[in-house]
């Protein structure tokens, strides 16, 4: 959109084609007034594009929507085939299930046509499968902590002693006794989503996404008919007001845009 400001900059030269002289001179030959007309016209649709806040929060809405649905199918299939790398953002026993993520991406919002994405581990909800023991609990930020590769320390609470299941054996810790934990995700886990997050948005993937989304067909006819001359463009004429076409040019855009597509 940089191109369409400086388009904007130079057809604003052509102003003293539309009126010559003075407020109320016009210039002989209505064909340079019209074809200024136009140009200045469509001009000024194409660089209030980009400040046209409807077109700003669709196009971003439609671009974010499609990242958020690629990002999330492309975690999953690293999840299903990777299992031991990505089993820390899903429920427990729920590897690479869309309904069960423990991800989410972040929309914030920027000026004009820009925005920026990242994302936030969510809590877990399951109880940490456990047969044998008659405890249930939580380990709320499972994603968190497995992917930072934080340590974790166990110790009793109300109960006298710790029992693990390790296998099919169980452990009786003694009475007071704490574990640490170093790596509770095992060794395959730490900053791999990360990783992924990364290459999903460093390389081809993304401007895949981009792509997909289909903004350009999506607002392809809306923009065409902003740009269609008003009739009184298309009248000969020897003057033009400059501020009665920016005006125009911004009505057409709130037209064409001011819907829900």
């Amino acid at each position: 959109m940089a191109s369409s400001t400086a388009l904007l900059h130079a057809a604003s030269g052509l102003e003293k084609h539309l009126v010559s002289r003075g407020r109320n001179t016009a210039l002989v030959d209505s064909t340079v007034a019209q074809i200024s007309a136009f140009l200045y016209y469509q001009s000024n649709v194409i660089a209030k594009l980009e400040s046209n806040k409807e077109f700003q929060n669709q196009f971003k809405n439609v671009v974010f929507k499609q990242i958020q649905k690629d990002f999330g199918a492309y975690i999953d299939s690293q999840a299903r085939t990777k299992p031991k790398s990505f089993h820390h953002v899903y429920e427990w026993k729920k590897v690479g299930t869309p309904l069960h993520r423990l991800f989410k991406l972040n929309f914030i919002d920027s000026e004009g046509l820009s925005f920026k994405i990242d994302y936030e581990f969510k809590d877990s909800r399951f109880f940490v499968p456990n047969s044998k023991g008659r405890k249930k609990y939580k380990f709320v930020k499972k994603a968190f902590v497995m992917e930072a590769g934080v340590a974790v320390k166990i110790a009793p609470k109300a109960a006298k002693r710790l029992v693990f299941e390790i296998g099919s054996s169980t452990i009786f810790m003694p009475k007071g006794a704490s574990v640490t934990v170093p790596n509770p995700g095992g060794r395959m886990v730490k900053q791999q989503f990360r990783s992924a997050y990364r290459k999903f948005f460093s390389g081809q993937l993304i401007n895949q996404s981009f792509k997909k989304s289909g903004f350009q067909n999506l607002f392809k006819k809306a923009i065409a008919q902003a740009l269609s001359l008003p009739s009184d463009i298309k009248t000969v004429k020897y003057s033009f007001s400059p501020n009665v076409i920016q005006s125009q040019a911004s009505a057409a855009l709130s037209m064409s845009f001011g819907g829900v597509l």
